[in-house]
């Protein structure tokens, strides 16, 4: 994964160099952008490294999971989106968000240890600790633009037209992104210094799924929550996707300032956080 290639542009003249500001942050994942790409690519073909099927590995799992929902959820228990005309629905309804959610999960996850699985190369080489998380976060949009992809495939496969709003479905991933990449910065700065919030991080991220209508559609919940449930960071992003791809509907001008918000607010909050306790970091690790 670290080839002679790959870490030929680590010198020591680079780096953080640029200052200490957020500007500096966007900068110096832009310089090292060949390093983040080249390093996500190789995640997602190693990643089955050793089995029969290898990187054929990408397509199988999140397909496999798309035809299960739909047979599942259209045919044995035909449950019922409103305003979605097929029992088939709800399988889209439910991959619509189940699948970002499981790309979120792991980039956040991942993100939280990504200063310490790579501590080595952070004490060795004037990297930017950004870059670790960032690697993480296309790594999972890969693999989340592969199920998606998969999604819209099946989706013809099955009689169903795709809308015009599908189109604001690459959009919609790349600022949630934005916003998994700023906690995955959030977490894997305070997970060196506090360890126990890794082994944490996967119950909450369990219980924020069921705070999320993911699973549920939110039209079951009391008035009072589905007023409450708005607050929650990852609503619009999920709302967004459910409305465009079963609902064919683009979200208004107010949902996409929501995102764009969110998706500035993560990776800043993150930085700043990172700044504070950078001094430290690589003497901890």
């Amino acid at each position: 994964m670290w080839g002679t290639d790959t870490t030929r542009c680590l010198t020591p003249n680079e780096g953080t160099q640029g200052g200490d500001t957020v500007a500096a942050m966007i900068v110096n994942l832009w310089r090292y952008r060949g390093f983040i790409v080249r390093n996500a690519w190789n995640d997602a073909r190693h990643r089955y490294a050793g089995s029969a099927a290898g990187v054929a590995w990408n397509v199988i799992n999140p397909l496999a999971q798309i035809l299960i929902y739909s047979v599942v959820f259209s045919q044995i228990m035909a449950v019922r989106v409103p305003g979605a005309g097929t029992g088939a629905g709800f399988a889209l309804y439910l991959c619509a968000g189940l699948l970002p959610w499981a790309a979120f999960s792991d980039c956040i996850l991942r993100g939280a240890n990504a200063f310490i699985e790579n501590a080595p190369y952070l004490k060795k080489l004037p990297i930017p600790e950004q870059v670790f998380v960032a690697q993480n976060a296309v790594s999972a949009t890969l693999f989340l633009g592969i199920s998606m992809t998969l999604l819209g495939v099946v989706t013809v496969i099955t009689g169903s037209a795709l809308s015009l709003a599908w189109l604001g479905v690459p959009p919609v991933l790349v600022l949630f992104q934005g916003f998994w990449f700023g906690l995955g910065l959030i977490f894997g700065t305070l997970n060196v210094f506090l360890r126990d919030i890794g082994q944490v991080l996967a119950i909450v991220l369990q219980l924020w799924m069921w705070l999320t209508p993911i699973v549920y559609v939110e039209e079951i919940l009391p008035a009072t929550m589905q007023g409450l449930i708005r607050y929650n960071p990852a609503y619009p992003f999920i709302d967004a996707l459910h409305r465009m791809i079963v609902g064919g509907q683009w979200p208004s001008a107010r949902h996409w300032l929501v995102m764009l918000v969110w998706a500035a607010a993560g990776p800043v909050v993150g930085y700043l956080i990172l700044r504070r306790l950078r001094p430290e970091i690589r003497d901890v690790l």
